[in-house]
């Protein structure tokens, strides 16, 4: 997170969202950003080349107040279906049926939108970059990465948008909100497609995954990885090992381990408050384990109904709020939003205070647990999942 005071610049890794939005908007390169141990970015300032023109505080998500004083509101009105693309190829091999690549890919092919910013896979980590796509380099489905599940600094390259009619972004809710500032006159229509996403992750979470299945990781970070794909949920690989994504993810994600820092100061999972028009999901609770795979679309805007109908090779099942309420998981929503002030360092109830530090204690526990035991019988993890959730314990809706 960037601020400014005592003239200069400041950044605070614990609370920075790793969009990487700063050293693209920097106009004098005073921004380097170096990769730590686990994965994640540091950024250093140049105070020598800085002119303080505040543009990387301006751009920043992590050091904006949100609002989710009404956030719930309005959720049963809201479009929801079960989304997948109609190539069975395709369908198989991207993550949640490939609704994702699916706008990317065919919007621009349809002539439905004059350029895409999102993500391109690269071969050497973090396996993914931002790209900027326009009619003359459309990507195939295979250039566009699976889901990744470590942090990318995805605005990295977003000075490489040019000028156009209309402008399909993609990106988790973060970093919309540092496009809204950095990409702002750059297009007459800006449609927003939300990752919901209510945790990045270091690379500690991809170590153990790999130990669970007997591969390492390097220091050197020269291995591979492919995240999903081959049905629902799908399998995670690193090397040559591999393991169905459900398994692989239950306790990382399920006990919130090895958490971006600046996650823990965002309250907006669906992107509603970065004026996302579509929000993309995984059907978890409502989709058993299958060959093909959906992604569940929720609809915010006539905008983003306008886009998903316009797509050639999208398939759309309209569903009632009802059959995917489970999957939105609006609960957990609402505890993360409780422990935004607490994880900022503000005041705050006293349930979330004692929440917040019960959070700090099962992290720590379960990381020092895992790490310790990386290569136990799946029922000795299966039986940490099931251990009680102590955050939840003190926050009750």
């Amino acid at each position: 997170m960037l601020t400014f005071k005592d003239n200069k610049i400041s950044f605070d890794l614990s609370r920075c969202q790793q969009c990487g939005a700063c050293e693209a908007v920097c106009p004098k390169g005073a921004i380097a950003m170096e990769r730590q141990a686990d994965g994640t970015l540091r950024v250093a300032v140049d105070h020598g080349r800085c002119i303080r023109c505040k543009r990387c505080v301006a751009v920043c998500p992590a050091n904006k107040r949100e609002d989710c004083s009404s956030y719930f509101e309005g959720f049963e009105a809201k479009g929801y279906f079960l989304g997948w693309n109609a190539d069975e190829g395709v369908r198989r091999e991207c993550s949640s049926g490939g609704v994702a690549k699916t706008i990317v890919v065919e919007s621009l092919r349809s002539g439905v939108a004059d350029g895409v910013y999102t993500l391109r896979r690269t071969e050497d980590f973090p396996f993914a970059e931002g790209e900027f796509y326009t009619k003359d380099n459309i990507p195939a489905y295979g250039d566009i990465p699976n889901s990744v599940y470590h942090s990318v600094p995805a605005c990295r390259n977003i000075g490489k948008v040019g000028r156009c009619g209309r402008l399909v972004v993609v990106g988790t809710a973060c970093q919309l909100l540092a496009m809204n500032v950095a990409l702002r006159g750059k297009a007459a229509e800006v449609i927003r497609v939300c990752i919901f996403c209510k945790q990045q992750k270091t690379l500690g979470s991809t170590r153990f995954i790999a130990k669970m299945m007997g591969a390492e990781i390097p220091e050197s970070l020269k291995f591979s990885a492919r995240y999903r794909g081959t049905g629902w949920p799908g399998i995670v690989r690193v090397n040559d090992a591999k393991l169905p994504w459900n398994r692989a993810a239950a306790l990382p994600f399920g006990r919130r381990l090895w958490t971006v820092g600046g996650c823990n100061v965002c309250g907006d999972p669906f992107g509603t408050n970065a004026g996302a028009d579509i929000t993309l999901m995984d059907p978890w609770k409502i989709r058993l384990e299958n060959a093909l795979g959906e992604t569940l679309v929720v609809v915010h805007t006539e905008a983003g109904q306008r886009l998903l109908e316009a797509l050639p090779g999208l398939r759309l099942e309209p569903k009632p709020f009802a059959d995917v309420e489970a999957a939105l998981d609006l609960t957990d929503v609402w505890r993360k939003q409780q422990l935004v002030p607490f994880f900022r360092g503000e005041g705050c109830s006293p349930a979330a205070a004692k929440a917040g530090r019960a959070e700090q204690r099962q992290r720590r526990f379960f990381v020092g647990l895992l790490e310790a035991l990386p290569r136990m019988p799946m029922v000795f993890y299966r039986a940490l999942c099931k251990l009680p959730d102590m955050r939840n314990k003190h926050l009750k809706r």
